[in-house]
Order: structure tokens, then sequence, then C-alpha cells
């Protein structure tokens, strides 16, 4: 009997070691759970915020791409039909000289404006495209007087030196000065968002 008391004894008192043991290693797992779970979140959080600013640079980088693509685009607009008008009002030039100045400068500048515009469009944030609204307006009204007299040419003119002509003029660099405003304020505008 006194060995199983022994026994018994040793088991008792084993199992308090055992228990210790035990509840040591499943802290130390815990809290190596807790170490690693903690950690895979703030690598989440900081990764996730790291790919919105990288997003945020993107869009920013193709906006700035879009404005820059679209002013050079206005102002090669305005350069042909400015272009497109001398020729028309020159009583000098041929109708075949009026047909190549549209065909080769205008035609593609205009095509050029309006796929600036779309892509600025597709770009700008919603309270921007009021101001691109107003560029196309604008646009479309110095287009307006430069193929007007396109196709009315020097003779519609009353001799290159009449009334008209000097109208015609006054209202084109009207409607050119306020595409550019336009645009300039559509820029400013832009410029003052966060890009």
């Amino acid at each position: 009997m006194t060995q199983k008391k022994d026994k018994a004894g040793e088991g008792a008192s084993g199992r308090p070691r055992q228990r210790s043991a035990t509840t040591a290693a499943l802290a130390g797992a815990l809290i190596g759970a807790l170490a690693g779970l903690t950690g895979s979140t703030l690598a989440y959080f900081e990764a996730k915020d790291t790919r919105r600013e990288e997003a945020h640079a993107r869009r920013s980088d193709i906006r700035r791409a879009a404005y820059v693509d679209l002013a050079g685009a206005a102002n090669k607009y305005v350069q042909q039909a400015t272009q497109l008008l001398t020729v028309s009002l020159d009583p000098a030039k041929t109708p075949q000289e009026r047909q190549r100045q549209f065909e080769n400068g205008y035609a593609p500048a205009n095509t050029d404006l309006a796929r600036a515009v779309t892509t600025a469009r597709l770009v700008t944030p919603p309270d921007g495209r009021r101001g691109l609204a107003a560029i196309g307006t604008r646009s479309a009204r110095v287009g307006e007087l430069a193929t007007g007299w396109y196709a009315k040419g020097p003779e519609g003119a009353e001799g290159a030196e009449g009334a008209n002509v000097a109208k015609a003029d006054a209202e084109f660099a009207a409607a050119v000065e306020a595409q550019l405003a336009a645009l300039q304020s559509f820029l400013d505008r832009a410029a003052d968002e966060s890009l």
C-alpha cells in the first residue's frame, strides 16, 4: 500500500507540473499567434494604403497628361482655324489651296481637339465637366466662323476689303478669345484640384 500511495502522490504532484508546462506552451502559442495576426493585419493595412496612394498617383498622372494634350490640341486648333480663315479670305488663294488647308490643317486639328476633349472628359471629376462643355461650345463657334468663310471664299467677302472681312475678323478674334479663356479657366480649376 505504501507503494500505491507513493505512486499516487507522484501522480498528483506530477500533474501540476504538467499542467503548468501545458499552460505555458498554450500561452506561448497564443502570444505567438496574436503577434503573427497583429503583424499580418498591420502589413495588410500598410499594403492597402500603399496601393491606394499608387492608384491616386496613377490617376493624377493620367489627368495631367490628358489636360496637357487638351491644351496642346486647343492651341493647334486655334492656329489651324486661323490659317483656314486667312486662306479663305485671301483672293490670291485658289479653291484647291483652301481645300488643302482645310484637309491637311484644320480637319486633323478639329479631330485632335475632339479626341482630347473626350479623353479629358473621361478623367475629369464631375465638377470639371462643365468647363469642358464650355471649351467644346467655344471651339464649335471658332470652327463655325472659320469654315463659314471657307465655304464662301473671298468672293463672299465683297472684294476682301469690305466690311464683311472686318466683321469676320472681329467675330473670329472674339470667338478665339472666348475659347482660350474657357480653356484657361478649365486648366486653372484643374491645377487647383489635388492632382
